[in-house]
């Protein structure tokens, strides 16, 4: 539900609230036309409308900050357990009736609360899981435009065609790896997350294949870990940021230019990537244009809220990108490929 429409909804139910408060007491005062408060009444009907406005927030925010913290939610049910008892104590001299009619309401208040609250937390999986959808999808058609663009394909094949002459077992092995990649953006990329095995075999190949582009085959270097329990990840977090230091490294000669370092302790996977840049191409990484750091950042966002950080420095010479993030277990029958 949009803010917008949260806020009416809100709005013309505390409009609801005062109306039906003030008919209640107006009924309630022709049966006790002598009640202590008949003399007051639009200072009674404002006291409820503070005391509905407590109980309400107090419940529909404290919902989402005590989350599934037991220790939170009984702090929350205690509070809410001592309003309510601060609130009635005064009608109990005024026998049962009059307690239950301090108590009741506020107690609905609370369960709709409650019921506000679990509303708009499934509206808000809702549309975020539409939001992933599209995403999804703008991002494989950003991939194949990006990544697999006519100047990516030509300039490989351009390069396959010529060790076809000169070495054609590296030349297969090449339209090997350019095949598993096409294959894999196409098709494998369509599952929510694959295995971490996977996901560094192909980025694997797909190194080989940018390699391919520069003379010195140590330009790139690329050291996976080595897994003795393999993961979950959401594919192809690794291949941009790679095409976007290749695409912005400041010299196409040297060793090591493109240095990427990849590390697993326990479920916390960080993934580091460091380019030598100029100026004008640390600013265009650093707003990370096209599919870029911006995107990546996004779908981080949704796949992985609070499980990841993702840093860019720039050292003046160096664009540096450092990617932590809290990966799945691969326990899940048929999970991965």
């Amino acid at each position: 539900m949009k803010r917008s429409a949260a806020f009416l909804v809100h709005f013309f139910f505390w409009i609801a609230f005062v109306a039906l408060t003030w008919m209640l007491t107006l009924v309630y005062l022709q049966a006790d036309p002598e009640a202590p408060f008949s003399r007051h009444l639009g200072y009674v009907i404002f006291l409820e409308l503070i005391m509905g406005l407590l109980f309400f927030y107090l419940t529909f925010f404290g919902i989402t900050w005590a989350g599934k913290k037991k220790t939170r939610l009984i702090f929350l049910a205690l509070t809410l357990l001592i309003l309510l008892t601060f609130f009635a104590y005064p009608s109990i001299r005024f026998g049962v009736i009059s307690l239950l009619s301090s108590l009741i309401p506020h107690i609905l208040l609370i369960f709709l609360a409650l019921i506000f609250r679990k509303y708009g937390d499934v509206q808000r999986i809702e549309n975020e899981k539409e939001e992933l959808k599209v995403l999804h999808m703008q991002t494989e058609l950003s991939f194949l435009k990006m990544q697999l663009s006519p100047h990516f394909l030509l300039n490989t094949l351009n390069n396959i065609d010529y060790l076809v002459h000169q070495d054609t077992r590296k030349a297969s092995e090449s339209l090997s790896k350019l095949g598993n990649i096409l294959r894999y953006m196409i098709y494998d990329t369509q599952t929510g997350k694959i295995s971490l095995a996977e996901e560094l075999k192909q980025t694997e190949d797909y190194i080989e294949l940018l390699r391919l582009r520069v003379l010195n085959p140590e330009y790139l270097s690329f050291n996976p870990p080595l897994l003795n329990k393999d993961f979950l990840i959401a594919p192809m977090l690794f291949l941009p940021l790679i095409e976007n230091a290749f695409k912005h490294a400041s010299t196409r000669e040297g060793k090591d230019i493109v240095h990427t370092e990849i590390s697993l302790e326990g479920n916390l996977l960080t993934f580091r990537i460091s380019n030598p840049c100029v100026e004008d191409d640390l600013v265009k990484s650093s707003t990370g244009g096209g599919l870029g750091l911006q995107n990546v950042k996004r779908r981080l966002d949704l796949i992985y809220p609070g499980k990841y950080s993702l840093e860019a420095n720039n050292t003046g010479q160096t664009f540096m990108v450092e990617l932590k993030l809290e990966l799945d277990d691969d326990n899940l029958p048929g999970s991965g490929r």
